[in-house]
């Protein structure tokens, strides 16, 4: 090829590191978890929510399919455990008539995702692996990802402790370290004395690592879930 031929060929060449901009985000409905997250979960990625139960996975992926639902978008939840609970969700905002929800045996999880994905059209497709996913092999995971690639969508995975590995661009770190309590307004005076306290909310901390599609970096903040679905900054962001 000669060089007026690859002259002319780099004008339609993107350099790579303007391919991050184009990619875009789904953003949450929270500006502070926006912020960390650099503008919400990355499209056409593999975006990783994981800890402990009781540490806010699951708010986390119940807020962000309400708010792409509630944008006018299409999305998804592909449940391994049969955990999804349609009341605590419709609690978070999200319209269940308009979210294609998937409940598929563990040997078939991501066969099931990968399908959806494929399909196209879904911005947002949540895939919750619980607290003991099924395994899948590196090539499994390469392919999820180049289907999320070639879709433009953004696969949101829950589960106890990070899976995917370098195919992941992102991956969200939560640690529980308070749990609120207080009691239930709703009761009279005369009950007040046989009142139990309830669990008001639950005080996490957030570390996001960016690998494949970005800087390698840590962020670390405070967060504060409120139930049924309210999250709110509880510290300062620290960078490490």
């Amino acid at each position: 090829m000669t060089a007026a031929a690859l002259e002319q060929l780099s004008a339609f060449l993107v350099p790579a590191h303007k391919l991050e901009t184009k990619r875009g985000h789904v953003p949450t409905p929270w500006p502070t978890l926006n912020d960390l997250l650099g503008g919400g979960w990355q499209l056409g990625a593999l975006n990783e929510v994981h800890g402990p139960r009781s540490s806010g996975r699951t708010s986390i992926l119940y807020a962000s399919l309400a708010a792409a639902l509630q944008r006018g978008a299409v999305a998804a939840l592909v449940d391994t455990e049969s955990a999804f609970d349609p009341r605590r969700a419709e609690q978070a905002g999200v319209p269940l008539r308009q979210l294609l929800w998937v409940c598929a045996q563990p040997s078939q999880t991501f066969k099931a995702a990968e399908l959806i994905v494929s399909a196209g059209g879904f911005e947002l497709v949540g895939l919750d692996l619980g607290d003991y996913p099924p395994r899948l092999p590196t090539a499994g995971w390469i392919r999820l990802r180049n289907v999320a690639e070639k879709q433009g969508t953004a696969v949101l995975l829950t589960a106890r402790f990070p899976l995917a590995g370098t195919c992941s661009a992102m991956s969200l770190e939560l640690r529980q370290r308070d749990v609120d309590f207080g009691f239930d307004a709703g009761l009279d005076a005369q009950s007040e004395q046989f009142r139990l306290p309830l669990v008001t909310g639950i005080r996490s901390s957030a570390c996001v690592s960016r690998g494949r599609h970005g800087p390698i970096s840590v962020v670390e903040c405070a967060l504060l879930f409120r139930q049924p679905s309210s999250l709110q900054s509880a510290a300062q962001r620290t960078s490490a």
